[in-house]
């Protein structure tokens, strides 16, 4: 009996060059040995619509676009009890996440890996509003940046309008009086950044090794930046970001599966690049291998 597959694409996502190679991209994966039927999303939360309504039919969903394309897939799985194997066609203008799983930045190899992968466990993040995250969730300066660029910009000249924004937040740091609360530490000072991630690569700008991530691990990353009390504090810090070693007094860097963040004023959060909202309390948690991600050098 042959095995079914949901191929999912985003016809908004991502940058032009990446859409014009979707029909390539398409045929690699309509040559599978799959039956595969396409669905083109129409509206904001419509691959997570599909996917929790027909994905349990699908022995493997593969789906062509952005991190916030993939974050609305995983959604839609992890309403399923029966999960099917999912692909992934890097189609977006920073593809964070795919570059922590080692997918090809050629989508129409992407699209052959897809398809002719192996599925490994991976780790999904949880807020406590029951929304659901790939990669990362942040506060704080370089968070904005991948939502704050217009759309149609990101389209056209890719990362560089995600490092425009990030330059531009940089020139406006503004620091959040958080309490921050895991198993591993409780402390309340001013932070100018907060991230949870199982990712190598947070909206392009803050890069972590790969010896410092393991994505089915249980656990998340997490890298906190203090506010700096002058210029040569700042100096430190930003060359601990660069050099990835964190050695600074003003980071905190570390692992846990289960952390809350909580501020007087709601502050703004990015879930997966994506505006996530303005909120007093934010609860995070690690599902260990949550899902299976189809993966070129999966074992």
């Amino acid at each position: 009996m042959s095995r079914q597959l949901l191929f999912i694409r985003n016809p908004t996502a991502g940058s032009f060059r990446a859409q014009n190679t979707f029909l390539d991209a398409a045929d690699a994966v309509f040559a599978s040995s799959y039956n595969t039927y396409l669905y083109s999303t129409r509206y904001g939360g419509d691959a997570a619509r599909i996917v929790a309504e027909t994905g349990s039919r699908y022995d493997r969903i593969v789906c062509f676009g952005g991190d916030g394309t993939l974050n609305e897939v995983i959604n839609g799985l992890m309403h399923l009890e029966k999960k099917p194997e999912l692909g992934y066609i890097p189609a977006g203008t920073t593809n964070d996440f795919a570059a922590g799983l080692g997918l090809s930045k050629d989508p129409v190899q992407a699209a052959r890996d897809a398809v002719s992968g192996k599925a490994s466990p991976l780790d999904v993040g949880e807020t406590g509003t029951g929304k659901f995250f790939s990669y990362v969730a942040s506060f704080g300066s370089f968070t904005s940046a991948s939502y704050s660029a217009p759309q149609d910009v990101k389209n056209a000249i890719g990362y560089p309008a995600y490092l425009l924004e990030g330059i531009k937040s940089l020139a406006d740091l503004h620091k959040y009086r958080v309490r921050v609360v895991s198993d591993e530490i409780d402390v309340e000072d001013d932070f100018i950044y907060g991230g949870v991630s199982n990712s190598t690569s947070l909206a392009g700008l803050i890069k972590l090794t790969r010896d410092q991530v393991d994505m089915n691990d249980g656990v998340f990353e997490v890298l906190l930046i203090k506010t700096p009390a002058n210029v040569a504090e700042f100096a430190d810090t930003v060359n601990a970001i660069f050099t990835r070693s964190f050695k600074s007094k003003n980071i905190l860097f570390f692992k846990t599966s289960h952390i809350s963040f909580e501020c007087d004023v709601p502050f703004s959060w990015t879930i997966d690049g994506e505006f996530a909202g303005l909120v007093g309390k934010m609860e995070l948690f690690n599902r260990f291998g949550a899902i299976n991600m189809v993966r070129p050098d999966a074992e």
